[in-house]
């Protein structure tokens, strides 16, 4: 991750442990959640992160995308969350690993193509509502 995008979410980080879930914004969600895709996507930890969290949490993330300004990753978060909740359904658990394994290589190789952007709408999101941010040091 970029020194930038890495400080953001550090900054956010502090303040979630020193005062807790309830004291961070909307915005403030929004920028840890997409940091944390994109460090999952960095270090290629995309098919632990899609397999291990839960289909709502991964929308939140997916609906973080879209309020930093980054709706096309948003949707391809959402396409790859839907074949997963496809095969959470019963029936489906032999498929299962396929498709979590499949998902997070292509959602990877899409995220790898719209990094620099997503980076920089990121730190622009943080900029717009850096007051909340400056509060969390």
């Amino acid at each position: 991750m970029s020194d930038a995008v890495d400080l953001v979410s550090n900054t956010v980080r502090r303040r979630l442990l020193r005062d807790g879930a309830a004291a961070l914004g909307e915005a403030e969600w929004h920028l840890l959640r997409v940091s944390q895709l994109l460090n999952a996507a960095e270090r290629g930890l995309l098919a632990r992160l899609l397999g291990e969290t839960p289909i709502a949490e991964l929308i939140d993330v997916a609906d973080g995308l879209d309020a930093i300004g980054s709706p096309n990753a948003g949707q391809r978060l959402r396409t790859a969350t839907e074949q997963l909740a496809v095969a959470n359904d019963p029936g489906h658990g032999l498929v299962r690993d396929t498709t979590v394994a499949s998902s997070a290589s292509l959602l990877g190789e899409q995220i790898a193509e719209m990094r620099g952007d997503i980076e920089r709408r990121l730190l622009e999101f943080a900029v717009r509502h850096r007051e909340r941010l400056v509060a969390a040091r």
